[in-house]
């Protein structure tokens, strides 16, 4: 091979070289420089303290739904704050209540709302048992008043605290001279406080119980312990739901519609719309006529021909 070629050869082989080198600086020039890691989060130094999860309301029996724990400064904790113990860890605020030393503390009552995020304090809530428990589960102007009750009248002991129920009264009733039985419905959607002496709405187990613990208006007070006189008194459970419409939305979110306040019942049956033997007295021939419109009775008179 002439020097010539060799030459050329060479002088290529630069060029190649050189282009290489131009073309891995350019893409690594269209290269996003790297960025440097982000340093670590700093730790942050506090206590867990208890907090209200939702918003509770005067009278809200505490569940482990209703707390979590939330980091709070060491140095602005006070006494009255339930606080997690350091042994347990310091878990996010997350942290359900139960993975805490203050199972006690759930089915407590509190006495004065919390909002969402504040700190429970032992002076806002009452624990089960000790005084004034009952009247802080009470709604305000609210009364407390019990009925006994049989197996029978109580529903075989499938009734709770916290369920809704109605009240019938069955009685003997005297109409132109005949004794008649009727039953009445006289209060509805009243809510069970306690059973015997037990608050415990997370109960499982039914068991036959001698009284039911109610919550009543003063009114309603009045009547059940004239209604306690006349007859007797039997309880009818209520369905947790009311219609479709709440149907609908428990099972969306989870929670049932609010409860509308106990008031007086309107239906009754006579003991001849459940017996055929019974026969319906006649009032042909009578001086006295008695007409029953719902629950008022008028008394009309007329001249016997």
């Amino acid at each position: 091979m002439s020097v010539r070629n060799i030459i050329l050869v060479v002088a290529a082989l630069l060029m190649t070289a050189g282009t290489v080198f131009l073309a891995r600086d350019w893409l690594n020039s269209q290269r996003p420089a790297p960025q440097a890691a982000a340093p670590p989060a700093p730790k942050i130094e506090g206590a867990l303290v208890l907090v209200a999860a939702i918003d509770l309301p005067a009278g809200t029996l505490l569940q482990d739904k209703h707390l979590r724990w939330q980091i709070w400064p060491s140095k602005g904790v006070p006494e009255t704050y339930f606080v997690k113990p350091k042994n347990q860890g310091q878990d996010q605020e997350q942290g359900s209540a139960q993975s805490g030393p203050i199972k006690d503390l759930l089915g407590a009552v509190v006495r004065k709302g919390i909002t969402t995020g504040e700190p429970v304090s032992r002076g806002r809530i009452i624990q089960a048992g000790a005084r004034g428990f009952l009247a802080a589960v009470l709604k305000p102007g609210y009364r407390a008043m019990s009925i006994q009750v049989t197996a029978t009248s109580g529903i075989a002991g499938l009734v709770f605290p916290g369920d809704r129920i109605d009240l019938l009264l069955t009685h003997a009733v005297k109409r132109g001279g005949i004794d008649r039985r009727a039953t009445e419905t006289v209060l509805t959607n009243l809510r069970v406080l306690a059973i015997d002496q037990s608050i415990d709405d997370q109960a499982e187990n039914p068991r036959i119980f001698k009284n039911a613990t109610l919550e009543l208006t003063p009114k309603q007070t009045e009547m059940l312990a004239t209604l306690g006189e006349i007859g007797r008194l039997t309880m009818s459970l209520r369905s947790l739901v009311k219609d479709e419409a709440e149907l609908e939305l428990l099972a969306k979110t989870g929670e049932p519609m609010a409860e509308p306040d106990p008031k007086r019942g309107k239906t009754h049956t006579w003991d001849t719309e459940v017996s055929r033997l019974l026969w319906r007295p006649s009032v042909s021939n009578r001086d006295t006529v008695q007409v029953s419109r719902g629950n008022a009775t008028e008394e009309l008179k007329f001249r016997r021909r």
